[in-house]
């Protein structure tokens, strides 16, 4: 409702003027009239009208007074001044000073209502063109904000300059922080942008009342549909008592009351205008971390630092036994090793890229295996496959691998069926027959065939077919993983012994292809995994 005021010192006019129209049912609501201008003049300053309806002849402050006064002190405010014919010259100069329009007494509902729908559209105009200053004002600031998260500052830009001066960013305290604020699975979620920015303007509206900070606190959206929270921090004490509390609230909250998630990843603090682009950077490194961070919503820059270095020493063995239960079919063989895998990862605490790089490993070795059955991806996996962009978008490490146990169930049980039931059952019977006879160092493929009852050839081609490797491969892999088990059993066997139990009479033979295999002498790699 358009809140209407009227001054009169005519209480019979006053009457009419209550009554000329039905003003509730056209958009109005009179709340207030005065009998003179000192009582108009109150009056205004606690209700504020929209419109003032002033007669231009009033005892103790005319209209023409109250007018001025009140469109110096409250120029929003609309003033149509109420004059007869012998005014009529005073309020059309008035007209030229600031009072909006004028109304001749006596009018009617006709005049009145027209006079109002002046007013209505003058004030409409004001109100579409102030949106449009307000608007054109918010962008030019948030471009500016994203300049300087985005940018390399130079101090000799002057546009720059003059846009800190304008926002006062130059003025006291040069110390500064930036959180940025990410939507969980927005790419897989809401592809519609009402979506997107619905839920941005939610982000926005419950940090400015969670993040309390002394100094100025800056919200804006940034690249990739972010929401940003810059702070500068009032001083050093406001900096050194600065807490994640309030965005580990509006994690929660948005958790709870609107369906959705964020990831919030908070920048180490710095100072001067630089500063900015690299806390900016900073935040975002926390945000790719989050996979290493334990379900945590909130990561700071400054608790990931130390993982960085902490790139670990991931076994190779873990990958050669994954593949083979893959070639093997051995659906409960890959969910144990891909679990024993996460484990690892999770005691060892590794940094998010390292993490990135052993599951992008175990996505490649299942690809290959694809290959090695003579199969193309789209033909087993879904159109549209992109499997390192599912990697990095997986909110934690439980949901990444989640995700690649069920690419791998879902490659090994393709090839589960596909695969011929006759050569199946020969590959299974040679794998047994090695499995128990590798420790003999005169094993070789024609004694495999013989034991079988085929030609060596024949058998060749059975383990190119189902498994990608030759028989000599396999001795070689089978005598190799158990040497590894056999360093690392704590028994403490002699080399020599070790040598012999996997099949090699000379143990300098047996050094020198256990370091071609895993890169490490036998003494070196019992060293290393006994860690």
């Amino acid at each position: 409702m358009i809140k209407i005021l009227f001054a009169d010192d005519e209480a019979v006019f006053r009457r009419y003027f209550r009554n000329v129209i039905n003003w509730e049912a056209n958009g109005y609501q009179v709340c207030g009239e005065a009998k003179n201008g000192l009582e108009a003049l109150e009056l205004v300053e606690q209700i504020r009208p929209d419109i003032a309806f002033i007669d231009i002849n009033m005892p103790y402050m005319s209209g023409m007074e109250l007018a001025a006064k009140v469109k110096t002190l409250y120029p929003t405010t609309f003033v149509l001044l109420v004059t007869g014919h012998s005014e009529f010259e005073y309020a059309r100069q008035a007209v030229k000073i600031g009072v909006d329009d004028y109304i001749l007494k006596p009018f009617d509902k006709e005049e009145l209502l027209m006079a109002l729908a002046k007013v209505k559209a003058s004030m409409e105009k004001t109100r579409v063109e102030k949106d449009k200053t307000n608007k054109e004002q918010h962008v030019w600031k948030e471009g500016f904000l994203n300049l300087l998260i985005s940018n390399t500052y130079e101090q000799d830009n002057e546009t720059i300059q003059t846009q800190l001066k304008h926002y006062q960013l130059e003025e006291g305290s040069q110390l500064f922080k930036v959180v940025a604020v990410e939507i969980d699975g927005l790419h897989e979620q809401w592809p519609d942008s009402e979506e997107i920015r619905l839920r941005k303007y939610i982000i926005g509206n419950l940090l400015q009342d969670l993040v309390q900070t002394e100094g100025r606190h800056f919200i804006f959206n940034g690249p990739e549909n972010r929401v940003i929270s810059l702070i500068q921090f009032s001083g050093t004490q406001d900096k050194e008592t600065f807490d994640s509390y309030g965005y580990e609230q509006l994690s929660a909250l948005i958790k709870k009351h609107f369906g959705f998630s964020v990831t919030i990843g908070i920048g180490s603090p710095g100072e001067g205008i630089p500063s900015i682009r690299q806390s900016y950077m900073d935040s975002v490194i926390a945000l790719r971390n989050k996979i290493s961070m334990n379900h945590k919503d909130v990561v700071d820059y400054q608790d990931i630092t130390s993982r960085s270095a902490n790139v670990g020493f991931y076994p190779s063995e873990m990958n050669e036994k994954l593949l083979i239960h893959l070639r093997q079919h051995d659906e409960e063989g890959i969910k144990n090793n891909l679990d024993a895998i996460l484990l690892y990862i999770q005691t060892k605490q590794l940094s998010s890229d390292y993490i990135h790089m052993i599951m992008a490993g175990l996505v490649s070795l299942c690809l290959t295996y694809i290959y090695e059955m003579d199969k193309r991806v789209d033909q087993l996996l879904p159109e549209g496959f992109s499997p390192f962009k599912e990697i990095f978008n997986k909110p934690s490490l439980e949901a990444g691998f989640t995700w690649i146990t069920d690419l791998y169930l879902t490659v090994a049980h393709h090839s589960k069926g596909t695969k011929r039931s006759k050569s199946a059952k020969l590959l299974n019977s040679a794998r047994e027959y090695i499995d128990t006879h590798y420790s003999d160092n005169q094993l070789k493929v024609e004694d495999v065939a013989k034991h079988l009852y085929i030609q060596p050839r024949y058998l060749l081609k059975i383990f190119k077919q189902e498994l990608g490797i030759s028989v000599s491969d396999y001795i070689f892999e089978m005598r190799m993983q158990r040497a590894k088990d056999l360093l690392v059993s704590g028994h403490n066997l002699r080399l020599t012994d070790i040598a012999e139990m996997v099949g090699y009479s000379d143990p300098g033979h047996f050094s020198k292809s256990f370091k071609r295999n895993t890169g490490l002498s036998p003494s070196e790699y019992e060293v290393t995994r006994s860690k």
